[in-house]
């Protein structure tokens, strides 16, 4: 594709709660984003036809519409990209399971890549699950998933007798002095420790390495994070632009 043709790239995140739809120029600069519960055809175009959008990339934790996306690659003069194990990414992936990998987990990483190509990272995406998700020698070197703050939250509600449902947003001492901020810090300063932990055995690997944080609950978590780090909204969207662009469509 000539890249003096390319206008805008639209990005497709479907995760396990909504699915985020942004339009992004190849360098990363963000036109628009917009949410919604389920891939809808008619926002799509739209956000395609105001953008001139060229290419397109979709990944998913979920099933895809495949007849939706066919609809949508037809809209897009360079075509759309559909991430599954079987396309070429930037980075090796070293994972045992390639095919149970989720694509949102390969995008972040990748675009963790682009923007510190040669560093070690530890990729935190904070959403529905929280994924920890380690980049060394130019390859996925794996990671591990656990609940997010909400999904905790709702589960310490669900399987027992008398604790109740407690919202994310809220105070957060240090230790609870009643049952909800006792719920709520438990969750949320649960999950920044097990980050924490994280980054500190990959600092054991590498002294230089950098802890990017990602994902619906990265502003909550932030504030708490006692190590250097750095927040991006768009590192799925920044990855799979670096995948448009080793696949030849940017």
């Amino acid at each position: 594709m000539n890249r003096s043709r390319v206008a805008a790239i639209l990005t497709i995140d479907q995760g396990n709660t909504s699915v985020k739809a942004k339009v992004l120029m190849d360098s990363g600069e963000q036109l628009c984003a917009v949410s919604m519960p389920v891939p809808d055809i008619d926002t799509l175009a739209t956000l395609v036809s105001a953008h001139s959008v060229e290419c397109g990339a979709v990944c998913s934790v979920s099933h895809v519409d495949a007849r939706l996306m066919e609809t949508l690659r037809m809209m897009l003069p360079a075509g759309l990209l559909w991430l599954t194990a079987d396309t070429p990414v930037p980075l090796a992936v070293r994972y045992a399971t390639p095919r149970t990998l989720g694509a949102d987990r390969v995008a972040a990483a990748c675009g963790a890549a682009a923007l510190y190509p040669g560093s070690s990272l530890l990729v935190a995406d904070a959403g529905t699950a929280l994924t920890l998700d380690l980049v060394e020698d130019a390859a996925f070197a794996g990671g591990n998933i656990s609940a997010g703050v909400s999904m905790r939250l709702k589960a310490l509600h669900a399987y027992t007798a008398a604790l109740p449902q407690v919202s994310p947003s809220g105070p957060l001492p240090e230790f609870g002095t009643d049952t909800d901020t006792a719920l709520r810090s438990g969750a949320v300063r649960g999950t920044v420790a097990e980050i924490v932990a994280a980054f500190d055995r990959v600092r054991l690997r590498a002294r230089d390495a950098r802890l990017i944080l990602t994902g619906g609950d990265a502003p909550l978590l932030l504030p708490l994070l006692p190590v250097e780090t750095i927040c991006h909204a768009d590192l799925v969207s920044v990855g799979l632009i670096s995948i448009l662009k080793h696949n030849g469509y940017v």
